[in-house]
């Protein structure tokens, strides 16, 4: 999700310069763009970053800091971009902490329906087998 890699770097930029959520502000641009993609190993386009700003103005998570300029320029997290950011660091950290059996766990909770079928599929072949091949 682009929303979340562009409130991490502002989180990120923020932290490393020891300022709060209001002194940082963020232009959506090529450079964040080279930079995003740098730190996530991922191939974004602007486009795709500012449909993500887009996101974060519906959320809002991100606010405009002033008039003028364009749509994606001198952009300010919100104290709810921030908690979202936050929030969602939070649970990747715990997603990638979970023990082999909690992994396990959670893949079948994810897929149920489709272990369903396939328990339903193993019921109706046996079913047919004894009623079909049973002597």
């Amino acid at each position: 999700m682009p929303e979340f890699k562009v409130l991490n770097n502002v989180l990120d930029n923020m932290e490393s310069k020891g300022m709060t959520y209001k002194q940082v502000e963020v232009t959506i641009n090529e450079d964040l763009v080279e930079k995003i993609n740098t730190v996530n190993k991922s191939s974004h386009t602007l486009e795709e970053l500012q449909n993500a700003a887009d996101k974060c103005f519906a959320h809002e998570w991100l606010k405009r800091r002033g008039m003028g300029g364009g749509k994606y320029i001198h952009l300010q997290i919100t104290p709810k971009g921030v908690g979202a950011a936050r929030s969602k660091q939070r649970s990747d950290e715990l997603r990638k902490s979970r023990s082999f059996l909690k992994k396990v766990s959670d893949y079948i909770e994810d897929r149920k329906g489709l272990f369903i079928v396939l328990g339903f599929l193993l019921t109706l072949a046996t079913f047919a087998l004894k009623i079909f091949g049973g002597k």
